[in-house]
């Protein structure tokens, strides 16, 4: 076992204790509540197996649905920016998407935050559309996406630049 995959079991576990211990336990407003553990698909190894990822979203997803009693929303969501990362990288990158390392370092700051920005507001809408499952609920569910995909993106974002290798 070398040591990316032991990095990865700990951000794992360490982004799903958090989200399901701390980070839910916040509502600001009375329904914001930052989800971070979708972090650990976004920094995913960009060479990893993209059949491990789905795997290890469906875990992370199944896992924080038992910590916090939820209705499946979390698997589903997360399923769901696995299955779609890399048409999601490709959108974002470009040509650049495909090369080792080349969308981090040869990329500019805007391609990032489209990326980042994608795979949040997908987990965030799938997720309250499988929480809320009712037409009569769109304008809760579009609240909800918008306010809280705004709320994660930027901790996700805060939480980058504190792992940014120097």
């Amino acid at each position: 076992m070398n040591r990316d995959n032991l990095i990865s079991i700990f951000q794992f576990f360490l982004l799903l204790f958090l989200q399901s211990f701390l980070l839910n336990n916040i509502n600001l407003f009375g329904f914001i509540n930052p989800n971070l553990y979708i972090l650990f698909i976004i920094v995913y190894r960009l060479d990893g197996n993209p059949t491990l990822l789905i795997i290890l979203s469906f875990a992370l997803g199944l896992l924080l649905d038992l910590l916090t009693q939820g209705s499946g929303g979390h698997t589903i969501a997360t399923l769901t920016i696995a299955f779609l990362r890399p048409l999601i990288i490709r959108f974002s990158f470009g040509v650049n998407y495909d090369v080792p390392m080349g969308m981090i370092k040869g990329s500019l700051l805007t391609q990032r935050l489209l990326y980042l920005l994608l795979m949040v507001v997908f987990h965030h809408l799938v997720l309250y559309s499988v929480i809320y499952f009712s037409f009569s609920n769109t304008i809760t569910i579009l609240k909800n996406t918008l306010f809280t995909s705004f709320f994660t993106f930027i901790m996700t974002y805060i939480s980058l630049g504190l792992f940014k290798e120097k």
